[in-house]
């Protein structure tokens, strides 16, 4: 299942900072490029970027490894 990058970015900013979010995509810059995004596209998300199960992988070991944290399609979830 696809998530929104929008999605995940409002869960570090708000359960993070809001510079979490852009220090994952750094991360994460070869799997974004691999993926045909940019790093701008990330960052604007405008329109709204699907993530595939690969790069919500990449993106979630990033988040590990530099908050100690995991975020699932779950928390991800508009309530």
């Amino acid at each position: 299942m696809a998530t929104k990058a929008s999605s995940f970015k409002n869960w570090c900013t708000h359960n993070i900072s809001p510079q979490s979010w852009t220090r994952i995509c750094l991360k994460s810059v070869d799997a974004i490029r691999s993926k045909g995004h940019t790093l701008k596209e990330m960052e604007d998300l405008n329109p709204d970027i699907e993530m595939d199960d690969e790069l919500m992988d990449v993106l979630n070991a990033a988040l590990s490894e530099l908050y100690e944290m995991t975020v699932n399609d779950e928390s991800l979830a508009p309530h």
